[in-house]
């Protein structure tokens, strides 16, 4: 992948940039320019929440439903 800023990524209407640099979880891959996340952090961190999700719906269809505030 080529090695391109945050700034020069936005400049050139991109949604996403690479540094070359892993981020803190250990990913070498792009990064969102608009908050500088790494997509695969957001990847991961999208999937444990549907995953939760689903979990919560299931429950309350079966009858045992947790309270979420």
């Amino acid at each position: 992948m080529e090695i391109i800023t945050r700034v020069e990524a936005a400049k050139a209407g991109l949604k996403r940039y690479y540094t070359g640099k892993q981020c803190k979880h250990g990913h070498d891959s792009e990064r969102w320019v608009y908050n500088g996340h790494c997509v695969e952090c957001t990847l991961e961190t999208n999937r444990r929440r549907h995953a939760e999700i689903k979990r919560l719906m299931h429950e309350a269809s079966r009858g045992n439903a947790v309270e979420v505030i």
